[in-house]
C-alpha cells in the first residue's frame, strides 16, 4: 500500500515522505510527509478476507497558504476515488488547516492535514 501510495503522488508532490521529512538538510517545499495511523482488517464468518482499511494522515507543508492548499488540492484530486493494483478505493475522509511549526516560528510554514481511507489488500 505505501509503495502505491508514493507511486500515485509523484504528479502531486515530488517530494513525499514516509513518517518525517528529513531534518538536514530540510527538503524543498511543498512537500508531504504520509503516516499510516491504523489499519482494520475485515472478517467475516468464515475468518479474514484479506482487505484492510487504513487510515493515512497526509500532511503538506508549504512556504505559503496557496502552496499549501494547490498541493494539497492535487494531493486530493490525485487520491479521491481511486482504484487500482492492490488498491481497491482510496476515500478523503477529512482536511484541515493547521501551523506548520518549523523550528522556533509557528509561523514559518503553512500546513495542511488530509485523512484518507485505504481499503487495500492486506
Amino acid at each position: 500500500m505505501e509503495q502505491e501510495l508514493t507511486a500515485l503522488l509523484t504528479s502531486a508532490a515530488p517530494r513525499r515522505f514516509w513518517g518525517r521529512a528529513p531534518q538536514t538538510p530540510a527538503p524543498a517545499r511543498p512537500y508531504i510527509t504520509l503516516s499510516r495511523v491504523s489499519g482494520v482488517r475485515r472478517y467475516h464468518n468464515q475468518g479474514a478476507d484479506d482487505l484492510v482499511a487504513s487510515r493515512v494522515q497526509i500532511d503538506v507543508y508549504g512556504d505559503t497558504y496557496v502552496s499549501a492548499q494547490n498541493t494539497g488540492n492535487a494531493v486530493i484530486a490525485v487520491l479521491s476515488g481511486y482504484h487500482g493494483g492492490t488498491l481497491q478505493g482510496v476515500f478523503i475522509d477529512s482536511q484541515r488547516d493547521l501551523s506548520g511549526i518549523d523550528g522556533s516560528d509557528p509561523n514559518e510554514l503553512f500546513r495542511m492535514s488530509i485523512d484518507v481511507i485505504v481499503r487495500h489488500a492486506g
